[in-house]
């Protein structure tokens, strides 16, 4: 059990880092290594993707609160459009886990291998959303329901979807990161209730587990997470933006490609 604990203490440090350097919470880093090390401890193959992104959301929804606090402090968040996309969220997280729980866990896998492609794209070539002012997918309930929804899919905060949206609703850049920061406390509760409740019923669920969460990689994910995402924030301050953005894209492509081939 220690040296349990220990691994996913490494994993938060990890996780906690590329969060903070990069600002894309640490989902996408936490989902593909609790995959290997659940594969590792032999656990059911046919629940071992539902279990890394139930424990992933748990683990963001601690990190979260931190980030979302720190944001608060320096006022940079929309508490006005936060509650109105808040109400989607909502709605889409559990319909998102919903969705995920009927889905092979193969085919959950190679859709978390393609965001993570998608992702590497998207900062390649610095590709952002714009909508127009009469687009009606701005409505934020509405926004706030996908964001949800895919989100809780993958096992991540929803950043890399809300940032965008909140800068094409007129908001500074950083009052988008700060109210996508405040986003990602909902999906990440929602989301993980969701999938603490839906894992009950399985009986092919290994020891030290609540419905879809492992709790070992709980505490230790979180513990550290929250400490290292302060870390990882300045030494993005230190480091160039084109280099950043080099190790951005290198771990995404890393991230899909071994999705793919597991």
């Amino acid at each position: 059990m220690i040296e349990e604990l220990l691994l996913f203490a490494s994993l938060g440090v990890f996780a906690g880092l590329v969060a903070g350097m990069f600002g894309v919470g640490g989902g996408i880093i936490t989902v593909p290594v609790l995959v290997a090390c659940f594969i590792s401890y032999g656990f059911d193959e046919n629940i071992i993707i539902h279990l890394a992104i139930g424990t992933s959301l748990a683990c963001i929804f601690f990190t979260g609160l931190s980030s979302a606090n720190a944001h608060r402090k320096k006022k940079a968040i929309d508490f006005v459009l936060f509650k109105q996309v808040a109400l989607g969220i909502v709605l889409g997280a559990v319909l998102g886990a919903l969705f995920a729980i009927q889905l092979n866990g193969n085919l959950l896998k190679t859709i978390v291998g393609i965001f993570a492609l998608i992702v590497a794209i998207q900062i390649s070539f610095n590709l952002t959303i714009s909508m127009k002012k009469n687009d009606k997918s701005k409505e934020p309930y509405l926004v706030g329901t996908g964001i949800g929804f895919l989100s809780t899919i993958l096992g991540i905060g929803g950043g890399i979807f809300s940032v965008p949206y909140f800068k094409s609703s007129g908001l500074s850049m950083t009052s988008s990161v700060g109210t996508s920061a405040a986003c990602g406390v909902p999906i990440a509760f929602f989301g993980a209730l969701a999938y603490f409740i839906l894992g009950l019923p399985n009986k092919d669920l290994p020891d030290l587990t609540l419905g879809y969460i492992y709790l070992p990689a709980l505490f230790g994910i979180s513990i550290t997470s929250v400490i290292a995402a302060k870390y990882g924030a300045d030494i993005a301050h230190y480091i160039s933006e084109v280099t950043l953005k080099r190790l951005m894209v290198s771990l995404m492509l890393l991230i899909s490609i071994y999705m793919f081939a597991i």
